[in-house]
């Protein structure tokens, strides 16, 4: 795993009592899926993908959860806060310097999910959590294959506000390029699944008919 480059990452303290909460993103405009809530997708068992990825955050001990939207139209009812981004129409970026606001002061460190994501587990946020504790980086990033990265499956310091608001102020909104100039360090995963996403129709039907869910 890659090792933090700057002063303040290598002072960072991190172990087992490392506090973290966890962020759902779910505000873009899914412009390729014509504007659906893509979290109320089925994510293949009967559950919608929201409900999922709540489900599997319980099971890796991450129950402080919230969900990063503009729209909190599609969330009542759930009983968990929804956090509007501090500048719209940034992308995930936004939804990332919302979270990190919401839980600065209140935790050490944040678990970034995708909401297009239906198989993700408990599995693949523990690897995460574990590195990030272990470790000296302040953002830890999942990646497969030939270091392909996903750079919304992530754990991050939340003192990396600062870096996040001057890339939104910047117009710099590519997550994966503000994690690479942090010197994220990889979680290397050999199966791709969990971290399939769906950004289209065409996408949905390649997960049921790849993985036989329907």
């Amino acid at each position: 795993m890659a090792t933090a480059g700057n002063d303040k990452a290598v002072m960072m303290q991190t172990g087992p009592t490392t506090t973290l909460g966890a962020a759902i993103l779910a505000g873009g405009r899914a412009r390729r899926y014509g504007g659906a809530d893509k979290s109320a997708l089925d994510c293949g068992d009967g559950r919608k993908i929201l409900q999922k990825l709540l489900d599997e955050l319980a099971g890796a001990d991450l129950g402080d959860a919230i969900v990063c939207a503009n729209d909190p139209g599609p969330f009542e009812g759930l009983h968990l806060p929804v956090v509007a981004d501090l500048r719209p129409d940034c992308g995930p970026l936004g939804g990332i310097a919302a979270a990190l606001t919401h839980f600065r002061g209140r935790t050490d460190g944040t678990v970034l999910l995708a909401c297009d994501l239906p198989g993700i587990s408990a599995v693949e946020i523990r690897a995460l959590v574990q590195a990030f504790r272990s470790g000296r980086d302040r953002v830890v990033v999942a990646a497969t294959g030939d270091s392909l990265w996903h750079p919304l499956c992530s754990v991050v310091h939340n003192d990396v506000l600062p870096e996040v608001l001057a890339a939104v102020e910047a117009e710099e909104f590519a997550v994966g390029r503000l994690w690479r100039r942090l010197r994220a360090g990889e979680v290397r995963f050999d199966d791709e699944t969990p971290f399939f996403n769906i950004n289209t129709p065409e996408d949905l039907a390649t997960w049921r008919e790849r993985y036989g869910l329907w």
